[in-house]
């Protein structure tokens, strides 16, 4: 048996006469293998192509011829008897061709990626990839530099009980469109029990409107009588006062197609009406007897 290490340069032929039954490649120093030819009565036979480590041949030869595309070093058995060799610790196995792994959802591959250098990314095409985890399992993500925006359309399937937490850069607008449509307005709907946390920007200005109100209008009387009488439609009111300045007569409030029948509001004689929620509409009144008088007071 003779063990050869030997150095080949990029396409240049190296012919080792050392005759025997057995050709073993114990290594390889490139990826793209080394060809092999076996010389007989001196006459070399077909290249055999791309030979990796562990490459076996049993025929007899006189010799050998070994190139390889790139430089690189070879090492080599060749001996009249067989050669068992066992693999190394941590050594590489090499398939050009690839390897095919059929698993079901029942078995889980466990799959580690690395890379050479801390810069160097890893390319993972999602079409091919399947993540089956359950909710006890959530799945860590991280981008880092500058991520391209998902496009399309993006399902986020939760429930009431399971809050998104999102988080705004600053200076952007948060906009929600269903189907590329306009922008929704944007609804919290809490309880006392649930405060919403709110965080304006740094140098931000953050005012509550209080509907505080500065000026008062008193507006003149106005005479109602059996059909429906505009009574106030100032939309800057802020708070509108109705009092029923009546004798005898039941004023009823309501909009411009109000009566006695569908009338949900009726002041008797000195009764104050106050309107918070939409002051600064058309308001309307009617009496149920002639005589009717209303006075008025806008608060802006």
């Amino acid at each position: 048996m003779s063990y050869q290490l030997i150095r080949l340069s990029a396409g240049f032929e190296m012919r080792v006469d050392i005759p025997g039954r057995l050709i073993l490649v114990d290594s390889v120093s490139t990826g793209q293998g080394v060809d092999i030819a076996l010389v007989r009565n001196g006459t070399p036979a077909p290249y055999i192509p791309g030979r990796q480590a562990g490459f076996r041949l049993v025929e007899d030869f006189g010799g050998v011829l070994l190139r390889s595309a790139l430089d690189c070093e070879v090492g080599i058995f060749l001996s009249i008897n067989d050669v068992q060799l066992g693999g190394t610790a941590g050594g590489e196995v090499v398939i050009p061709t690839g390897v095919a792994v059929t698993n079901d959802l029942a078995h889980s591959i466990p799959v580690t990626l690395t890379s050479s250098s801390n810069t160097t990314p890893i390319p993972v095409s999602l079409a091919s990839i399947r993540v089956n985890n359950t909710p006890a399992q959530p799945i860590p993500v991280s981008f880092a530099g500058t991520v391209s925006p998902v496009l399309g359309v993006v399902k986020v399937d939760n429930t009431n009980a399971e809050a998104i937490p999102m988080l705004q850069k600053p200076g952007e607008v948060f906009e929600v469109h269903v189907n590329n449509a306009v922008p929704l307005p944007v609804s919290v709907n809490n309880t006392d029990a649930q405060a919403v946390f709110v965080q304006p920007k740094a140098t931000a200005v953050f005012t509550v409107d209080d509907k505080k109100r500065t000026l008062i209008v008193d507006a003149a009387p106005v005479a109602v009588g059996l059909a429906a009488t505009a009574i106030s439609s100032d939309a800057a009111y802020k708070r509108l006062v109705i009092r029923n300045d009546s004798a005898l007569a039941v004023i009823a409030l309501g909009g411009a197609g109000v009566t006695m029948a569908n009338a949900v509001f009726f002041l008797e004689p000195g009764d104050v009406f106050i309107e918070n929620d939409a002051p600064g509409a058309a308001w309307f009144g009617l009496a149920d007897v002639s005589g009717g008088i209303v006075q008025i007071q806008g608060l802006k």
